[in-house]
């Protein structure tokens, strides 16, 4: 019994620290099941995947990304204006309840592109959300263990 209970707490400890954010796959969970919800999700080498979008990094740092990468999830909110509006505030302040920081903000208030980070020394867990002019409403999510100097580096 209780190496049952130490094997479930390791796991527990295990999805607390490498698993992707709740508030992200909460909405991901919401809307999966609409007509209208668009999902990708992704995961192994990501070099190939960096080549085809003709990405600008050299090469070295294109394979550190792709190695530090286990999983990509990219999806598409449905729904009204108002709807999205909410979802929007909703997903960035429980972000913020995860502990996830703003890493960088582009755009005007209520729309462009919004990159939180958890993690310390290393980011575990990178959330992109993009709100465009339209008011549409996109969440990317990356899982894995990146090297903040590196993720920084590709802001600029």
């Amino acid at each position: 019994m209780k190496k049952l209970v130490l094997l479930m707490l390791v796991f527990a400890f295990a999805q607390a620290v490498f698993g992707q954010s709740k508030s992200v796959d909460a909405l991901y969970q919401k809307y999966k099941s609409s007509e209208d919800f668009f999902n990708l999700d992704l995961s192994g080498n990501f070099l190939g995947l960096a080549k085809s979008f003709n990405v600008t990094i050299n090469e070295a740092d294109q394979k550190k990304i792709s190695q530090s990468m286990e999983k990509i999830r990219l999806f598409k909110i449905p729904g009204t204006a108002e709807v999205l509006s909410n979802e929007y505030n909703a997903l960035k302040k429980s972000l913020q309840k995860e502990r996830f920081e703003v890493m960088m903000e582009a755009g005007k208030r209520n729309e462009g592109v919004i990159i939180y980070g958890k993690g310390g020394a290393r980011i575990k867990d990178i959330v992109l959300i993009v709100r465009d002019e339209d008011g549409e409403l996109m969440v990317i999510e990356a899982v894995g263990d990146f090297d903040p100097g590196l993720i920084s580096e590709l802001g600029a």
